[in-house]
């Protein structure tokens, strides 16, 4: 599906943020938006809304809009992950976000014993299982394997029962998407490839212990295959 007009400043305006290529303090005007990218000023005042959401800026009437400091971003909105991951601030990026991995997916995985459903169960082994397969034949580079990644981590957060864990599927679906860009021609490990399938096994076998251990196994894996301290 095409972008729209409205995506495309959106994301020009966002990454310029979060470059900081545009510092936080400068003071911008609804003018500024619509003669820089040439868009109306109903557009240019949706863009405003949409990053006000974010936190990337503060609007007030006669103040104008002032960009904000990295402290007010919401840094868990997949927009927000994507741009950032598009920028030179990318490592720090991902030492951030493989943290927060670290910290939620192998206790989503412990929950996921009791609180998944046996479709869920299934579903999680079939996705490892393909993900294995894809690896050993050379393809844990290609479009199919990403998307049983994404798939899988999206449905662990789910299985775990817990809306909390599941609101963060787009953060962890924007990392994966963002390593992949970046890295499609890596070597994917086989072992921690491995490590998916042992996580669903131990889901499906309803072993609390080994499915949490399995998946902070894999998530020092993700650690190490990117060069960052283990936390």
């Amino acid at each position: 599906m095409a972008r729209s007009r409205f995506d495309d400043v959106l994301r020009e305006v966002g990454l310029s943020i979060v470059s900081e290529s545009v510092p936080p303090g400068t003071r911008l005007t609804l003018s500024d938006l619509e003669d820089r990218h040439s868009i109306s000023r109903t557009l240019a005042r949706d863009v405003v809304m949409a990053l006000q959401a974010l936190g990337l800026v503060e609007s007030r009437r006669r103040a104008g809009i002032s960009i904000q400091p990295r402290s007010s971003w919401q840094v868990l909105s997949p927009l927000v992950v994507a741009w950032r991951l598009s920028t030179r601030d990318r490592r720090s990026q991902l030492a951030s976000l493989t943290d927060v991995r670290a910290a939620i997916e192998p206790m989503a995985a412990r929950l996921a014993v009791t609180a998944a459903t046996p479709a869920q169960r299934q579903r999680l082994v079939t996705l490892a299982t393909q993900m294995v397969e894809l690896d050993a034949s050379g393809l844990g580079w290609a479009d199919e394997y990403l998307a049983a990644d994404i798939d899988f981590h999206s449905l662990l957060l789910e299985a775990s029962g817990n809306e909390m864990l599941y609101a963060m599927r787009g953060m962890v679906a924007e990392v994966l998407q963002g390593r992949a860009d970046q890295d499609r021609t890596t070597r994917t490990d086989p072992v921690a490839v491995r490590h998916h399938l042992l996580v669903a096994e131990a889901i499906a076998g309803a072993d609390a212990a080994s499915a949490e251990a399995a998946s902070r196994r894999q998530l020092a894996m993700v650690h190490t295959e990117l060069g960052l301290e283990q936390p």
